[in-house]
This record gives structure tokens, C-alpha cells and sequence, in this order.
């Protein structure tokens, strides 16, 4: 399997692009390597559409791009259908519908625009079911070592009663208004250019189907509301804000066709002591004032437990130590991060008599520097 290329490259824009920056990009590409209007190979332009509309669909995206670009590829992995990125995926629809309308001068009227809005050769069937979002949240422990959460999600199904039909009795007809296809168009010519607009017909609601009496349990939707669970798999490593997809675990679709997705979306608790930084934690920690100057073994809180760690003699305040591993586990799979550890020396407020006696005897031994002596050393 050929290795992905990077989105960037593919839209040929430069990692900080502005939105339109990678609009103007997507346009000009999408113009190039439509299959309808290409000089070059069919099989090969639809491959380079797909790509760049990948790219594009990623980058557009907020979360999807600040994913991509800290994780890759990677950091994607339950964001696309099947495992990888689909036409079904794809939410510019818009921009597609701008591009071939532009595209008119050219005659065109079928192709990728029929693939996307319905019609011709591109469609493919009854309309896939409404995919759902479900939010849940978690601790930064349990994003560290991942696990199963078990969860109720409310969602259409096929009303048991009329089987899907909507009707009481069970019998449909095919719509008469639009033939059953569940849309309407409507082409106006406008000197060389056609202009297609497709909209879902209002006699038999997008179903292409209609009936005499309504069912009554449905009130003639085809569709009821079920509470199904579901057992959610939790990676090590998630990240707040990162989606999980659940192939067929959405609405029926009312029309026959395959189910929508779940796509459960996971919010990372801040910890009380812990900071993240991706793979790696941060943590501040107060250390004695005479462990920082003599050095010490002090024992420091990890998301695992505990573990011991060395302060060298003579330790600043702000002075930072790598814990190595002690981090989150790598969705890309490569190890862990680290834990950072950065010191504060804590100054006693109140002294014993013997303390001071002891600091008294230690300030006599160090020579006397003044302002600017300080600031040479620092």
C-alpha cells in the first residue's frame, strides 16, 4: 500500500495556509483533475480528486487539522468512514456545487456533479442514515492507559409497527411528483451555462415513496427512537477534542439504506496536578531549600504512581528534569512521552531559633556581593 502524502503537499500550500489560501488551491486543483474535462488519464484524475478533496476536507477543518498536525495520519484514525476517507465524508458540498457551476461554460451537466447532488451515474442507491455525535469525558489517567466505557445512545430506528413503510396498512405508492427518486430538479440555461439545483420533494418527504393512512406509532416517519448501549473502546493516549467512529451505530436510514455512523467525541479532564503537552506531562514541584542546595532523593507523583527522583546539589528554582517514559503512550504507536519536572524552592516563612543560629553561621561564610555582582553571575 503507497505511503499518504502529506495534505500540504498534496493542495500544494504552506503549512500555516489561511482558509483562502486552500479554497483558492482546491478550486484550481479541482479544476484540473475533474474526470470530465482532464487531459489526463480517467482512472488516474479520480484518484487525484479524491486525494486532493481529502486534503482539502482535513485542512478546512479545525480539530481534523490541529490533529493532523500534531499526530499525522495517525492522529485521523476514526475520523473517516471505513477506516479511510469516503465521498460520504466529504461536508463542502457547497464548494463543489460553486466549482461546477463555474464549470458550465464547458457544457457540462452529469460526471462528479451528479456523484455529488444526486442523479446520473454517481448515485449510489437509498441515502445512508443520519450520523450522530456523543460527547463523554474521561480523566487524564484514563486517557493515559485507555479502557471501556459502556454507554446509552438514543437513536432512530425502523418503526417495528409499519416496518419502515410509514404507512398504516403497510402499502406505498411511488411518489408522483418525483418518481420515486425522493428529489426534485431544477435546470435553468443561462446562455452557455446550465445551472442544476436538486432539493428533496416535498409530496413524499426525500422518501420517493407515499401512503393513504399514516401509522400511527411513527405518525407516518417510518422512524421511532430506541435506546441502544454500546461498548466504547478507548485508545491510550487520546486527546481532548479527538472522535471515535462507530461504523452503523447512527440513525437508520429511512429509506433502506445503510446506517449512519457514531462518531463519539472525547474531552480530556484538566488534572489537578499534571499538565499536558501532548504525549509528555508537566508537573511543578516545591523541593526544600537545603535539598536544592545539598541535593536530595525526592519521591514525585506520576500518573502510574510514584517514582523517585535525583535533585543535583545546587539546584536553581525553575530548573527542569525529564523523567523519561513517564508520559502519555504515542497514538502513532512509538513509546511514550516524558514527564517534566520543574522545581520551586520553597523559603520557610517561620525559622526556629536554631535554624536561624544555622543560616547566621552560613551567610558569615559566603562573601559579600553587591547588585551588580549579583547580576554578572546570573
Amino acid at each position: 500500500m503507497a505511503e499518504k502524502r502529506d495534505y500540504y503537499e498534496v493542495l500544494g500550500v504552506p503549512k500555516n495556509a489561511s482558509l483562502d489560501q486552500l479554497k483558492k488551491a482546491y478550486r484550481e486543483l479541482a479544476r484540473k483533475y475533474h474526470p470530465d474535462v482532464t487531459k489526463e488519464d480517467k482512472a488516474h484524475a479520480e484518484e487525484r480528486f479524491k486525494e486532493i478533496s481529502e486534503a482539502y476536507e482535513v485542512l478546512t477543518d479545525p480539530e481534523k487539522r490541529r490533529l493532523y498536525d500534531q499526530y499525522g495520519h495517525q492522529g485521523l484514525s476514526g475520523q473517516f468512514s471505513n477506516g479511510g476517507f469516503q465521498w460520504s465524508d466529504f461536508t463542502h458540498a457547497s464548494d463543489i456545487r460553486d466549482i461546477f457551476g463555474d464549470m458550465g461554460s464547458f457544457g457540462l451537466g452529469g460526471g462528479l456533479f451528479d456523484m455529488f447532488f444526486g442523479g446520473g451515474r454517481g448515485q449510489s442507491g437509498p441515502r445512508k442514515g443520519q450520523s450522530l455525535r456523543y460527547d463523554i469525558e474521561i480523566g487524564l489517567e484514563e486517557a493515559a492507559v485507555g479502557g471501556e466505557r459502556e454507554v446509552s445512545i438514543p437513536r432512530s430506528v425502523q418503526c417495528e409497527a409499519c416496518k419502515g413503510t410509514g404507512a398504516k396498512d403497510g402499502k406505498v405508492q411511488t411518489c408522483t411528483v418525483c418518481g420515486g427518486r425522493g428529489q426534485v430538479q431544477n435546470v435553468q440555461q443561462r446562455g452557455y451555462q446550465r445551472f442544476v439545483s436538486i432539493s428533496p420533494c416535498a409530496r413524499c418527504r426525500g422518501t420517493g415513496r407515499t401512503f393513504e393512512h399514516r401509522c400511527p406509532k411513527c405518525e407516518g416517519r417510518g422512524m421511532q427512537v430506541s435506546t441502544s448501549k454500546l461498548k466504547i473502546d478507548i485508545p491510550p493516549g487520546i486527546d481532548s477534542g479527538m472522535r471515535l467512529r462507530f461504523a452503523g451505530a447512527g440513525d437508520a436510514s429511512p429509506e433502506g439504506g445503510q446506517p449512519g455512523d457514531l462518531f463519539v467525541v472525547v474531552h480530556v479532564r484538566e488534572h489537578e496536578h499534571f499538565k499536558r503537552d501532548g504525549a509528555d506531562l508537566w508537573l511543578e514541584m516545591p523541593v526544600e531549600y537545603w535539598e536544592a542546595a545539598l541535593g536530595a532523593e525526592v519521591e514525585v507523583p506520576t500518573l502510574e504512581g510514584k517514582a523517585m527522583l535525583t535533585i543535583p546539589a545546587g539546584a536553581q528554582d525553575g530548573s527542569v528534569f525529564r523523567m523519561k517514559g513517564n508520559g502519555l503512550t504515542h497514538l502513532e504507536g512509538r513509546g511514550k512521552g516524558d514527564q517534566y519536572v520543574r522545581i520551586s524552592i520553597k523559603v520557610p516563612r517561620k525559622l526556629t531559633s536554631e535554624q536561624r543560629t544555622l543560616l547566621r553561621k552560613l551567610a558569615e561564610h559566603e562573601p559579600k556581593k553587591g547588585f551588580l555582582d549579583r547580576l554578572k553571575k546570573n
